[in-house]
């Protein structure tokens, strides 16, 4: 093997090696011998990225350290922990990854993981994870994340990573188009926004840094943000990231190999996506002058619409100083932000103009949280809004303002309903549209209807068929719970994609405005710990740039995910009705498509962590979604039009739900141990006024009295005693003796439960249950939770919680577990009318105990692009506490159609809870995964199936892409 080093110059600092006269045959066994640097020789037995590229262009390799000058920019500098902060770290169950020796002399292993898991300072890579290649593909116009993070096992000095121009025999991407950032790590409050006494530390901002130190055993995580140019080709083009820090002898040079696709993505012009915003946020511009303020905020507009906003975000509305108008704030950065791309309409908080007219016209009146007055405001009051709003009309339409829509008060709480309800109706006398932060479902949704014409609730509570069968609302979504109210990084960015893209699409709401694009509650923007609350989203840089939060670059993937999906509906749209066999033959593949996708989404109303499909899986439905586009542009459109947001078949499809299917199952089997927590009846106590228990005679099959509690819901009297809350929360408290109950023992707890009512068949349709459970070696609650039960009233419905996922939810390790202290069930009456009358029936509340393993959730990607080295199998059991080292085997094979055995693997189910397999060999096509657990003595116990659609990926697929087309 002959090895040349190119001479490096400025223009080029990449200095990569020319691999003269090898087999593309022997290349990879003499690379993994020679350099010792990991890769799987399987990658390349079947498989190659494309038949005109040899395998040294698609494998990492080991290069001559490039002269550079790009100018050293550091990571800036942070604030300190406060002294009464406790962390809660991240805690790493993986091993620490075994290094080759060419890795231990680099002092680093490279491993790439999907944007939306996190890497933490402390993760550790697994086996399946190490980097081969950054590879990816996107439309022209498009933004597409390539990443890949740096595991040290020593201190790492000035860290830097460059890359080349991409080129192909379409053309070049210059590397101008190519920003290179570090995902860097701060103390944020956790796990909730709310947190100030403990915290952890996260990745958050995608700072643009050219070097970077950091210690051994802290990762780095590097996002290389491309762009394809708008008037790029299709076509495969290549290039290559290098990187190396001071203490190397040698840099990487990892390839980089981008399909870009011959179209652009279209949008859907009934679906929009808009922010909170402080315009001018006062806390990031404080003390810089007017030049410096117009440029960063420049850079803002330009980067909302980077990200996919489409639609202007919050304004806020004052009243001046003799309340006789009512004026928008900041109303000149309207047309930079039009000119900017942003449009209409403009949604407006006017909750400080109300404010103002409240007190003007009320003496003596306050207001507390969520519009809680002492006292109510005289008709005056109501007569001035509705004039002054209808100024305001009269003054957008002078100044050829986009359409208004107006949020007059925010959240309001239930007891404040009738001033709520006249402020409502004065906003829309004066003929400007509303939106009313509130649940659809809520239990004084309906007083509000005559005056409101657009629905914004936090979760996606309201079906899809119910939004489609009426045309009187609108229902947007501030997905709060992803943009920064839950810390959790999982549920920021792989919810957060859920929630921007397929789930958006399968919701049918229009309009996702999540609070926060840049929220700064402290007076300093970089300090999460200090202020009132830990805030997020995007910040400023010294130099005015924009310095994105790593969530809204995967909620901008969730948003691509639903132009992806869009395109397709409008080029099928374009041709229904086609004569054309090949067309034809075309459209139904399209409609499949749609059709499966949508089935496979399970449907939530809020897209947490749990539900979800793999993270690999996203790209792979994506790539799916765009072998249709491409296949439907091969024919000519036969008519003109719009395409509906939805263009699937048959859209009332239900989910199963897995953890029925698998008590069942186990139930059968007689696999499943039981511990009564209902004991005496009497120990469950009711603890305040509004409720009542008794014993209910013995469910039918049970042999034990159950408990009947019953709750009038009373939004005047403080069931407390202490007055602060007539709006309150019944409870029904169960107290535990120190080391009486240890819930880590088990797998899930139980709840049999009755429903009845008072209320309407409307009304009953949401019936939410609370539970929360307490430690004795934790102040407060330990967990907390509400269930939606649903419209099922009159029957036994069973309610189960996983153990095993409420301990991860909580995120304070398995010790408080181990001795609670009380378990509660509870009702927030703001939930339900003032009036209402409940009855929950308990029958049974019981504590379940799998005897043996049982797989009780396999995390499969449903479609897998090749070539793929290898695809891990992550599972979940039931009953792992009666696993021990050799007690237990899980095997899991991929068999073809024909019976054929194409991948397949073992270890001791004591060892983890992945399992990998050797998928270098698989050629496209479809294949069923069985997976099983035996005991020692060979004895199966546990079985599932599931089914995987290998797919040619971008770079196995040749000569697929019709011409560009706008």
């Amino acid at each position: 093997i002959s090895v040349v080093p190119r001479m490096a110059d400025e223009a080029d600092p990449e200095n990569v090696l020319a691999v003269k006269n090898v087999s593309p045959f022997v290349f990879p066994w003499i690379l993994i011998v020679s350099l010792g640097i990991g890769i799987p020789t399987g990658a390349w037995a079947t498989n190659t990225l494309a038949s005109d590229t040899p395998i040294s262009e698609s494998a990492i390799r080991l290069i001559a350290k490039p002269r550079d000058t790009v100018v050293d920019r550091q990571a800036r500098h942070q604030p300190t922990v406060p002294d009464h902060y406790k962390e809660i770290p991240f805690v790493e169950k993986a091993p620490k990854p075994t290094l080759t020796p060419a890795q231990r002399q680099q002092g680093y292993l490279l491993f790439q993981r999907p944007i939306v898991e996190p890497v933490y300072t402390n993760t550790h890579p697994r086996e399946h994870e190490r980097l081969e290649r950054l590879t990816a593909f996107a439309t022209p116009g498009e933004y597409e994340p390539l990443t890949f993070s740096v595991y040290p096992v020593r201190d790492l000095k000035n860290f830097r990573v460059r890359v080349s121009d991409l080129a192909g025999p379409a053309g070049v991407i210059p590397k101008s188009e190519i920003s290179i950032r570090l995902l860097t790590y701060w103390n944020i409050g956790f796990p909730r926004y709310t947190s100030r006494e403990t915290f952890r530390r996260l990745p958050e901002l995608l700072e643009r840094i050219t070097v970077h130190s950091s210690p051994a055993g802290q990762c780095q995580r590097w996002w290389l943000r491309l762009h394809i140019p708008r008037d790029a080709r299709p076509g495969i083009y290549r290039g290559t990231a290098t990187a190396w820090d001071d203490r190397s002898e040698q840099a990487m040079a990892i390839p980089i190999a981008v399909r870009v696709l011959g179209f652009r993505l279209k949008r859907d012009p009934a679906r929009h996506y808009s922010a909170y915003y402080h315009v001018r946020n006062p806390v990031s511009f404080r003390d810089k002058d007017n030049a410096f303020i117009r440029k960063s905020t420049g850079n803002e507009y330009r980067a909302m619409v980077e990200y996919g906003l489409d639609m202007l975000p919050t304004f806020f509305l004052r009243s001046d100083s003799r309340n006789e108008k009512i004026e928008v704030v900041h109303a000149e950065e309207l047309d930079r932000m039009l000119a900017a791309g942003l449009r209409g309409p403009l949604p407006l908080a006017g909750g400080n103009a109300i404010a103002s007219i409240y007190q003007a016209t009320t003496p003596g009146g306050k207001r507390g949280a969520h519009w809680k007055i002492n006292k109510m405001p005289p008709p005056e009051f109501y007569q001035r809004i509705t004039a002054m709003f209808k100024d305001l009309e009269t003054t957008r339409r002078a100044r050829g303002w986009p359409e208004m829509v107006c949020c007059p008060l925010d959240e309001v709480d239930p007891a404040s309903r009738d001033f709520g309800t006249s402020v409502y109706n004065a906003v829309r006398d004066a003929g400007i549209r509303t939106y009313i932060t509130k649940n659809p479902l809520a239990a004084d949704a309906d007083l509000y209807r005559s005056g409101i014409d657009i629905w914004c609730s936090q979760p996606y509570s309201m079906p899809y068929d119910k939004i489609m069968a009426q045309n009187r609302y609108e229902y947007w979504s501030y997905p709060n719970h992803n943009a920064g109210e839950i810390k959790d990084r999982r549920v920021m960015c792989l919810g957060g994609r859920m929630t921007y893209g397929f789930g958006f699409w399968r919701s049918g709401y229009t309009t996702l405005i999540p609070w926060h694009w840049s929220w700064t509650p402290g007076s300093d923007p970089f300090d999460y710990l200090r202020g009132s609350r830990s805030g997020c989203g995007q910040r400023i840089d010294a130099d005015g740039t924009v310095i994105p939060a790593v969530y809204w670059e995967c909620f901008r993937e969730g948003r691509d995910d639903t132009r992806y999906l869009f395109t397709l509906q409008q080029a099928l749209f374009e041709r229904t009705g086609a004569t054309d066999p090949g067309c034809r033959h075309a459209i139904a593949s399209a409609q499949g498509v749609l059709q499966e996708t949508w089935n496979a989404i399970h449907v939530q109303q809020k897209y947490l962590a749990a539900g979800i499909w793999p993270s690999s899986e996203f790209n792979a439905r994506r790539w799916r979604i765009a072998m249709a586009i491409a296949g439907l542009l091969k024919h000519p459109k036969i008519r003109d039009g719009i395409a509906p947001s939805v263009l699937v078949e048959k859209t009332d499809t239900q989910t199963s739900s897995e953890e029925a299917d698998l008590l069942e199952k186990a139930s059968r089997r007689r696999m499943l141990d039981t511990e009564d927590l209902m004991g005496d009846p009497h120990a469950w106590h009711n603890e305040t006024k509004e409720g009542h228990v008794a014993q209910l005679p013995s469910p039918k099959g049970r042999g034990k009295p159950g408990l009947r509690w019953t709750i009038a819901v009373d939004h005047q009297l403080n069931g407390e005693g202490g007055g602060r809350y007539p709006i309150g929360w019944p409870r029904l408290r169960h107290a535990f003796a120190d080391g009486q109950l240890d819930l880590s023992r088990y797998d899930y707890l139980e709840f049999m439960i009755r429903i009845d009512s008072n209320r309407d068949e409307v009304a009953d349709d949401s019936t939410k249950l609370g539970l929360a459970i307490g430690s004795h070696r934790q102040p407060g609650h330990l967990y907390e939770t509400q269930r939606d039960l649903g419209d099922r009233q009159r029957v036994w419905i069973p309610v189960r919680f996983s153990i095993p996922e409420i301990m991860a939810a909580a995120a304070v390790g398995a010790e408080p577990w181990k001795n609670l202290s009380y378990m509660q069930l509870f009702i927030a009456e703001r939930d339900y009318r003032h009036g209402d009358q409940l009855t929950f029936d308990i029958g049974s509340i019981r504590l379940l105990r799998f005897k043996a393993p049982l797989i009780s959730r396999i995390e499969l990607p449903r479609f897998v692009l090749l070539p793929k080295s290898t695809l891990p199998l992550t599972f979940e059991l039931a009953g792992a506490g009666t696993v021990r080292p050799g007690s237990h085997q899980i095997r899991a094979r991929l068999v073809d159609q024909q019976g054929n055995v194409g991948a397949q693997c073992s270890h001791d189910l004591a060892d983890g809870r992945i399992v990998v397999l050797d998928t270098s060999r698989l050629t496209p096509g479809k294949y069923t995964l069985k997976a099983e657990i035996r005991t020692a003595t060979g004895k199966r116990i546990s079985s599932e199936k599931a089914v995987v659609d290998c797919l040619s990926g971008p770079l196995l697929t040749d000569g697929q892409d019709p011409k560009t087309n706008d």
